[in-house]
């Protein structure tokens, strides 16, 4: 996995959109490979998003659903995103919430099989 090589798509996503505050691409274990955008702790906050992506498949799994293909949170002061990269890891966003969802994800999808080709 090639961290330096991922960084400039990152920094590309955020040239997008100025609302699009952090973005990191994190593995399938919740190890983070790269980001982009002010983080205090990436270790310990790709660990969270993680998380979420677990407890996101065990809700699906408790009430029969197939996997989790997208997470999207959106609260007053913040929005986060969790798309799969395809079966190697995932692509995290957090945004402003004037950034709408379908916005957001169009910009991700732009980066998600150049990175794929990259990790």
């Amino acid at each position: 996995m090639s961290t330096d090589a991922v960084q400039p798509l990152l920094h590309q996503l955020h040239a997008m959109s100025r609302e699009i505050v952090l973005s990191m691409v994190i593995t399938e274990e919740g190890l983070d490979v790269a980001h982009y955008g002010n983080v205090s702790d990436p270790d310990h906050f790709s660990a969270y998003l993680f998380e979420l992506k677990l407890v996101s498949q065990k809700i699906l799994n408790e009430l029969q659903l197939e996997g989790v293909e997208e997470i999207y949170i959106r609260s007053k002061s913040g929005c986060i995103s969790l798309l799969p990269i395809f079966e190697k890891g995932y692509l995290a966003c957090l945004s402003t919430p004037t950034l709408g969802s379908t916005k957001l994800m169009m910009y991700a999808y732009k980066y998600i099989n150049r990175i794929y080709e990259l990790i």
